[in-house]
């Protein structure tokens, strides 16, 4: 009786670990990236974007000339009047020509 119930706790505790959803490395770099859109005149917001690659809507109707990101993923970021501007890691970029940014996707490095 013994042996059956140390091998049938045994079979619980297998069940239950191997029916635990396992955490993967992708999920493990999940984070928002802080994304900062400077434009003339001192203008600039920051928007917390996530970093999944889905696309996510930038709606400031701000005159964007330069995006800046702090790092650890690659952005792109598409403008109202056909831009496509791509930061991979913290840096800044020039947008060309300025212009109000509507969206955007990121993804973790």
């Amino acid at each position: 009786m013994k042996t059956f119930t140390i091998s049938a706790a045994l079979a619980l505790l297998t069940s239950l670990v191997s029916a635990a959803p396992a955490i993967t490395q992708y999920e493990a770099r999940q984070f928002q990236a802080q994304i900062t859109f400077i434009g003339a005149a001192d203008g600039v917001f920051t928007q917390s974007v996530p970093t999944d690659g889905s696309l996510f809507t930038i709606t400031n109707p701000l005159s964007v000339s330069k995006i800046s990101s702090q790092g650890g993923a690659t952005c792109g970021f598409s403008g109202i009047d056909g831009s496509l501007t791509v930061l991979v890691g913290a840096q800044i970029v020039d947008v060309g020509p300025p212009q109000t940014q509507i969206s955007g996707s990121c993804r973790a490095f």
